[in-house]
């Protein structure tokens, strides 16, 4: 065995050991960014909801006329015509 071969040796296997903990970050981090972001939204889009991606909240839509107690296709009311 030659002198020179135990230093590249060390050098090989750390990179190995740096490579397959870089892999199993990456891993873990688009597995996060699955659980905590894609997975809610389609599960909110499933359902109905309104995905709402900067405050990440599930939002149910409202039909307007059971907000307003107006009759569907009644015409609107200005200031004008009251």
């Amino acid at each position: 065995m030659q002198l020179t071969e135990l230093p590249l040796n060390r050098v090989i296997q750390r990179m190995t050991v740096f490579f397959i903990g870089a892999f199993a970050f990456c891993c873990v981090a688009v597995a996060a960014y699955e659980v905590i972001w894609v997975m809610p939204a389609k599960r909110c889009l499933e359902h109905g909801g309104w995905w709402d991606s900067s405050e990440r909240v599930c939002a149910t839509p409202i039909f307007l006329p059971d907000l307003t107690h107006r009759p569907l296709g009644s015409p609107k009311l200005t200031p004008l015509a009251r």
